[in-house]
């Protein structure tokens, strides 16, 4: 089963409604797993389990004090590869907000991959 990598933006330690939202979408794709960043990546790592994520890979790097999105991008990129590589990666997902779009637009680059902006629902197609 392929996977989906949703990018998680938890600020508390709690999965965001639009990230909840998210998760339940990925589901009808495949495996959800997701990227979260920051501290309080753990927490939010169990908070999404329970809304399906099947994998979580955290990532509290001190550059992300400074809220660059470039290695966030980065980050997401990598994780993205590494999950394509490993059963293969049908997409990632991310939330509408203005870092969430600059992230997903680097990531999207980097991945040599198209990017759909202000979706408000995906299905999985034939292929």
């Amino acid at each position: 089963m392929s996977h989906v990598l949703v990018v998680v933006e938890a600020t508390d330690g709690s999965v965001p409604k639009p990230t909840q939202e998210l998760l339940t979408l990925a589901s009808r794709l495949g495996e959800p797993a997701v990227v979260i960043f920051g501290s309080n990546g753990q927490q939010a790592a169990e908070a999404a389990g329970g809304f399906g994520a099947a994998q979580a890979f955290l990532v509290d790097d001190p550059a992300l004090e400074e809220y660059l999105v470039l290695p966030q991008a980065e980050a997401v990129a990598q994780i993205a590869q590494s999950l394509a590589a490993d059963g293969g990666l049908a997409a990632v997902l991310f939330t509408a907000s203005p870092d969430s779009r600059e992230i997903a637009s680097r990531v999207a680059v980097k991945l040599d991959a198209g990017i759909l902006t202000d979706a408000v629902d995906v299905r999985a197609g034939e292929d």
